[in-house]
């Protein structure tokens, strides 16, 4: 267990297994829309003996959008909670805490908050980490300002008046600035500062207080003897150290393949990122060198006739491809942990939104030491990953937030369940070409059988699962169904994980 705002490196202590403690855990998947916000109830017998909240967000949610889940929060839990794990620091997995700062501060007090290393004020490489996304999101948002100024003020327009496809023209500059925004406004809400962390925010919105045990971890670390959590221990998997592992977000050969089409909804959505942009290149499109700046150069008057033909703003667009690419970043800053029963060795895998680089560093030579039997063991990802029965989906069920050799493909214990917080009510436009992921939807209904959770209407997403280059039985879809459908009427998803 770490100490008040230092990391913890030592193994589990002996003499921490084969004894009597949790013997269930539940999980509860609130439902306000697409975004992580779980309660894990950790049970002895039927008394609840340490209690867990993950996350709270979701995507263009207001204040009541949250009310009912936080009553139904401060009801279970009777307004305390053993310790709270922020992932990382998207919109989507903890705007609620903002949202609804007050009634957390009046409602909901929490033992201990767990970060990942990259939220220490104390380590430099996540200082300079935090400093360099900073220039990155101001970067954005100039664009993203400026181009919402542009469509305020017509320029689209005015711009392709006269052109042929000036309808087509204009309504696809708006929906790229609509969905530049959208992301922004994602990757942007933890508190200002080139040194901001989410222990900021959360103390800025009173969530958390001088009170509150704050700790951060690190791949290969095990958390043991929580009070409360007796015969439980805790895998850290991520986020990585190295910043090789921390930029990599897809490989083709181990992940899953985008959708052919998007995901079907009430309104289309063009998918306008096409621009490459590269961090590291100059903001403007020329060298001045190349400019033409004679008012009577031919060439000038030529252009100066048709507004179409303009290229003024044009360099701009490259910001699409950079936030997509700062999006998927932060996605691998997750805090990845899983929680295992010691004595039967049973997992529950959280992998927050972590991409392909997080889950690749796991078998980069790491390990973790426990203790087994009164014996020390070193254990590896792929045995915490052999021993997964239940799978938080990864990045609401797209393609690039499962690693498929080196994550899904080693999950083989035949008794294996998952949810998704994915409802197609509430979803950012930008991913509906992403999610759900046909093909890694598909073989999580084969591979639990059914016992797969929505947060969303679930004939929605079957729909859009089932495409024409993947295969569902009819015996796993109708599980599905059938499981989904005992809580059509309930704000949440319960699963109870025996040990």
């Amino acid at each position: 267990m770490a100490d008040k705002g230092k990391r913890s490196g030592n193994p589990e202590p002996a003499g921490t297994t084969g004894t009597s403690g949790v013997d269930k855990i539940v999980v509860r998947m609130y439902r306000p829309g697409t975004g992580d916000f779980f309660l894990l109830l950790f049970k002895t017998g039927e008394k609840v003996t340490y209690k867990m909240l993950i996350d709270c967000g979701c995507i263009n949610a207001g204040k009541d959008t949250f009310t009912p889940y936080l009553e139904d929060l401060k009801k279970t839990t009777g307004g305390k909670i053993d310790v709270l794990v922020v992932t990382h620091e998207h919109a989507d997995h903890i705007n609620g805490f903002k949202i609804a700062s007050d009634y957390f501060r009046d409602n909901i007090k929490f033992k201990k908050v767990w970060f990942a290393w990259t939220e220490s004020k104390d380590d430099p490489v996540a200082g300079k980490y935090r400093k360099t996304n900073m220039a990155v999101k101001n970067a954005i948002a100039g664009v993203a300002n400026k181009m919402n100024g542009l469509v305020k003020d017509q320029y689209y327009e005015k711009q392709f008046r006269g052109s042929s496809n000036e309808k087509l023209m204009t309504n696809a500059q708006h929906h790229f600035i609509a969905s530049l925004t959208e992301l922004h406004e994602l990757n942007t809400l933890s508190a200002a500062g080139n040194n901001n962390t989410m222990e900021d925010f959360l103390k800025e919105n009173n969530v958390i207080d001088k009170s509150t045990e704050v700790n951060f971890y690190h791949p290969g670390e095990t958390i043991s003897g929580e009070p409360g959590a007796k015969g439980i221990r805790f895998y850290i998997l991520g986020p990585p150290k190295d910043p090789v592992y921390l930029g990599k977000e897809e490989k083709t050969d181990d992940t899953y393949q985008k959708r052919e089409k998007p995901g079907s909804i009430d309104f289309a959505f063009i998918n306008a990122f096409a621009a490459e942009g590269d961090l590291e290149s100059p903001v403007l499109p020329f060298k001045s060198t190349y400019e033409l700046t004679d008012t009577r150069d031919p060439l000038i008057r030529k252009y100066k006739e048709h507004n179409w033909r303009s290229i003024d703003n044009d360099w701009m667009y490259a910001a699409g491809s950079i936030a997509l690419r700062f999006e998927k970043s932060i996605n691998n800053t997750s805090l990845v942990f899983a929680i295992q029963f010691e004595e039967s060795e049973r997992i529950l895998l959280f992998p927050g939104d972590a991409e392909y680089g997080n889950w690749a560093s796991w078998h980069d030579g790491l390990t973790w030491d426990i203790n087994k039997g009164g014996k020390k063991k070193k254990v590896n990802a792929r045995y915490i990953l052999k021993n997964v029965v239940f799978y938080k989906v990864g990045h609401h069920l797209s393609q690039n937030g499962t690693a498929k050799s080196m994550g899904f493909e080693l999950m083989l214990n035949p008794n294996m369940a998952a949810m998704a917080s994915l409802d197609y009510k509430k979803i950012s436009k930008v991913w509906l070409n992403t999610m759900p992921n046909d093909e890694l939807g598909a073989s999580l209904l084969k591979r639990t059988k059914g016992k797969f959770f929505f947060a969303g209407d679930t004939s929605v997403i079957l729909d859009n699962i089932k495409t024409d280059r993947v295969s569902v039985f009819p015996k796993d879809e109708k599980e599905c169904r059938k499981m989904n459908g005992a809580f059509s009427d309930s704000p949440f998803i319960d699963y109870e994980v025996t040990g």
